[in-house]
């Protein structure tokens, strides 16, 4: 029986801290054996880490470099979450191929990304096996950047009839639900490696014969699939997953330097002077502060948007009197958020204030993740310029009458468009993604403008 044995990441997303231990659990398994695959399935990068902040990915490329990994996929902290230079060029000095079928140079979609290759062969033991990588569709973000993004299973369909291969792996960072949905219309695929939702699947998953396996979020696990192959037809005869939990690996004996390595190196390359402040600058996660008024007109000003919606629990830590560096800045708004502005009009504006004025003491202390947002909890939702008369149910635009017809610029931030948190922003028709600065980038603008000299 011909065996062949595949080891896959996804969704580490920067947490550094559980690397040492992965890294030196699949790098004994490199050493022993030339024919196992390594793959990772995207968002191995993410920007709230000072040392992919201050490399803009660059370290932890190589990071996957030293493995090396057989072949990545990107996710969208790879592909929306970087300038487009930046991702340009992050896979310069990449020792693997970056896998993954429908990303474009631009819009028209005729020419792929050139850091990619839409699929890519591998033969073990007369196995010829083919590699097909896929990523989430967030067109707004792409399109935004100069990329162009095509909806991922027509992508992939289209690859699995031009591959002519024994076994075809997808390397999917789309999520649980778009997995599902492709093994059930794209059977021809024999193993799905998944991301982007977060799912982990602690014995893999099978739809419609296809294996699903996926290895949760942080680099709190990471996995391996066994395809057996009967020696007679070359057809795989069995296919197995299993997912090792990474607390419980070995710590290698310079865990703690290697990971304090990590933090050090990122602060170094962010120890740049932005301003020095007169006075300290207080953020506070229920209430506004110095740093969200602040803030608040930055991101009028950036915009041209009325006001800006956000939650006080995005604002850190305080900027402190005296010399403020880039890394403070990073520390105060850690998040890979861009600003969206959604133009609502006056009966929109009113649903979403209501909408706010039910949820508002519910989400408060709540330690939301995901959706860009990399704080502790959700705090204060400040709505400057929004507010709600609770007697006489009535939403109010700087203490008066909302205009039905009118047109307001409400600027925000990517965690409330994505989280289900107020229904009504999901059906504003006309919204304006600002990249590939992130809300830390016009702060920064906004602090060099007010307190530089001569500003």
């Amino acid at each position: 029986m011909i065996s062949l044995t595949i080891w896959h990441t996804n969704d580490i997303h920067s947490h550094l801290e559980k690397w040492p231990r992965i890294f030196a659990f699949l790098r004994e398994k490199r050493l022993a054996s030339n024919d196992d695959l390594f793959f990772d399935i995207g968002d191995f990068i993410d920007r709230v880490h000072p040392f992919t902040e201050g490399s803009m990915g660059q370290g932890n490329i190589g990071l996957l470099n030293k493995l090396p990994y057989d072949a990545v996929t990107i996710g969208n902290n790879e592909g929306a979450a970087l300038g487009h230079d930046e991702l340009e060029h992050l896979y310069d000095e990449a020792v693997f191929p970056v896998v993954c079928c429908n990303v474009y140079e631009d819009k028209a979609q005729k020419e792929l990304a050139k850091f990619a290759q839409p699929h890519i062969y591998m033969t073990r033991d007369n196995v010829k096996i083919a590699i097909i990588g896929a990523t989430a569709c967030f067109t707004d973000y792409y399109e935004a950047l100069g990329w162009g993004v095509m909806e991922p299973i027509q992508a992939i369909k289209r690859e699995v009839h031009r591959v002519e291969a024994d076994v075809i792996i997808l390397l999917s960072h789309l999520g649980l639900p778009l997995d599902e949905q492709i093994a059930m219309e794209i059977p021809e695929i024999d193993v799905i490696l998944g991301g982007h939702t977060h799912h982990l699947l602690e014995n893999g998953k099978d739809v419609n014969g296809v294996l699903l396996a996926a290895a949760g979020r942080w680099g709190e696990y990471f996995g391996e699939v066994t395809l057996e192959f009967d020696e007679m037809t070359g057809k795989i005869a069995s296919k197995q997953a299993r997912v090792y939990e990474t607390m419980n690996l070995p710590a290698p004996v310079d865990e703690a330097d290697q990971v304090a390595a990590f933090l050090n190196q990122g602060m170094a390359e962010l120890e740049q002077k932005v301003v020095a402040l007169p006075h300290q600058l207080e953020h506070n996660w229920y209430k506004p502060s110095e740093v969200s008024e602040l803030f608040h007109e930055a991101a009028c000003e950036w915009t041209e948007a009325d006001t800006f919606l956000t939650n006080a629990g995005i604002y850190m830590t305080d900027l402190p009197k005296g010399i403020v560096t880039a890394y403070d800045i990073h520390q105060l708004l850690p998040h890979p958020l861009n600003f969206i502005v959604l133009s609502m009009t006056g009966m929109e504006l009113d649903v979403l204030i209501h909408e706010i004025a039910e949820k508002e003491e519910e989400l408060r202390d709540i330690p939301l993740r995901g959706f860009g947002f990399r704080g502790e909890v959700f705090g204060a939702i400040l709505t400057k310029r929004m507010s709600f008369d609770a007697d006489l149910d009535r939403a109010l635009w700087d203490g008066g009458a909302i205009d039905p017809d009118k047109i307001y610029r409400v600027a925000t931030h990517d965690t409330f468009v994505y989280a289900p948190f107020f229904p009504i922003i999901k059906r504003v028709a006309k919204k304006e993604v600002y990249t590939p600065e992130l809300l830390r980038d016009v702060m920064t603008w906004k602090l060099k403008e007010k307190y530089s000299e001569g500003g």
